[in-house]
C-alpha cells in the first residue's frame, strides 16, 4: 500500500526552498534590513534549508522504498520514477545555460559529480553552484533503492543506514584533520559520503515511523530533548559565544569545526522532520502552519524554485544590488518555477505514476 501523504511534510518543504531563497540574496543589497542580515548569521539559512531537504528526501524515498517492497513492485519502476521527475527540467536547465552562458562546470553537472568538482576546484559559486546538493541526492538514490531492493526481505536494513553514521563523521574528522580549514569545510559541506549522515537520519525515521505513530508523545519528547545539543553544538555558541562569556578554549579544536557543522546541522533537520510526524496534526501546533495552501503550492513547485533561482538572481543581481532587483528576481523565480510545473513537471508526474 502506498505510504499516506503527509500534508505538514509540502509546507516542510516549502520552507526549506524559502530559506534557500533567502540565502542567496547578497547580503550587500541595497537597503537589505540589519536585522535579517543577523537573521542570516544566526540561522545560515542556506545550509538549514538543505539539510532540511536531505533528511525529508532520506525519510519519503525509503517510506516509498519500504512500501513498494511490501508490495513487492520492481524497483526499476521506483528508479524510472525519480528518472521522470528528476531528469527533464534539470537537462532542460543545463541545455539553457549551454546556449546562454556555456562552462567547463556544465560537463561535471551533466553527470551528476558538480558536488566533486566543487570540492576540486574552489572557485566563486557560479549561476549553478547550488546543484552540488542535487548530486548528492542522486546518488543516494541511485545506491539506496538497490540496496533495499536486493537485500534479503527479513534483513534489518535500518542497521545498513544506522552504519552510515559513522562512517560519515569519521570522514568528516578525517578531512579537518588533513585538510586546510576552508577546504575542510568545503568538502564536508559537498562530499556525499558526509553529507549521506542526514539522508541517512531521514531514512532512520522513515524505518521508525510505526512506532513514531504509535507513541508521538515520546518521540515529540526526544525531538524536544534533541534542540539541546543542537543548539549547544550551534558554532556560533561553540567557538564564539562559550568562550568568551567563560573566558576559556573552545571545547573542540577550531579545525573541527567542519565536522561540528555536520552534526549539529543533521541535528537540526532531524528535529524539524520529527516534530513534523508528531506533531505537526495536533490541534493547537505551531506547526499545522506548515499545512497552511500557500505553504503546501511553494512545496509542490520547490523542486523547480530550487532549480531555478540561482541563474535568475545571477542574471539580475550580478550587475546590481537594488531591493528592485531582488524583488524581480524572486517573483521571477517563483513565475518560473510555477510556469515549469504545470506545463512540464505536472504531465510528466502523471504519466509517472503508471509506473507503480
Amino acid at each position: 500500500m502506498q505510504p499516506r501523504h503527509l500534508p505538514v511534510l509540502d509546507g516542510l518543504r516549502a520552507l526549506a526552498v524559502l530559506l534557500v531563497l533567502w540565502c542567496h540574496v547578497p547580503l550587500d543589497t541595497q537597503g537589505y534590513p540589519e536585522w535579517l542580515r543577523l537573521a542570516h548569521t544566526l540561522i545560515g539559512p542556506g545550509g538549514s534549508g538543505v539539510e532540511i531537504f536531505f533528511v525529508l528526501s532520506g525519510f519519503l524515498i525509503t517510506r516509498i522504498l519500504i512500501a513498494e517492497r511490501e508490495r513487492e513492485v520492481p524497483v526499476r519502476w521506483f528508479l524510472l520514477r525519480r528518472l521522470l521527475r528528476i531528469f527533464p527540467i534539470y537537462y532542460l536547465l543545463l541545455l539553457v545555460m549551454l546556449v546562454v552562458r556555456p562552462d567547463a562546470e556544465l560537463a561535471w553537472c551533466a553527470v551528476y559529480l558538480q558536488n566533486l568538482h566543487g570540492i576540486l576546484v574552489s572557485l566563486p559559486e557560479g549561476p549553478l553552484g547550488h546543484v552540488w546538493s542535487l548530486c548528492i541526492e542522486e546518488h543516494f538514490y541511485l545506491l539506496w533503492p538497490l540496496v533495499v531492493a536486493f537485500t534479503p526481505r527479513g534483513a534489518p536494513k535500518w542497521i545498513l543506514l544506522l552504519g552510515v553514521m559513522p562512517l560519515a563523521i569519521v570522514t568528516a574528522f578525517l578531512l579537518d584533520v588533513h585538510q586546510a580549514p576552508e577546504r575542510a569545510m568545503m568538502a564536508v559541506q559537498h562530499a556525499s559520503p558526509t553529507r549521506f549522515l542526514s539522508l541517512a537520519v531521514g531514512g532512520l525515521l522513515a524505518y521508525g515511523e510505526p512506532r513514531i505513530r504509535a507513541a508521538p508523545g515520546l518521540f515529540a519528547g526526544l525531538a524536544g530533548a534533541m534542540v539541546v545539543p543542537a543548539l549547544l553544538l550551534h558554532p556560533l555558541f561553540l567557538f564564539v559565544v562559550l568562550p568568551y562569556q567563560l573566558g576559556i578554549e573552545a571545547p573542540v579544536p577550531l579545525q573541527h569545526t567542519p565536522l561540528v557543522w555536520l552534526v549539529q546541522s543533521c541535528l537540526q533537520g532531524a528535529i524539524l522532520v520529527l516534530l513534523c510526524l508528531t506533531v505537526g496534526d495536533a490541534r493547537g501546533s505551531p506547526l499545522r502552519v506548515l499545512q497552511a495552501s500557500p505553504l503546501r503550492a511553494i512545496g509542490r513547485i520547490s523542486y523547480g524554485l530550487y532549480l531555478y533561482h540561482l541563474p535568475i538572481y545571477h542574471w539580475l543581481l550580478l550587475p546590481t544590488r537594488a531591493p528592485g532587483h531582488a524583488v524581480l528576481a524572486i517573483g521571477l523565480s517563483f513565475a518560473v518555477a510555477t510556469l515549469s510545473y504545470f506545463t512540464i513537471e505536472r504531465p510528466i508526474l502523471r504519466y509517472a505514476g503508471r509506473f507503480r
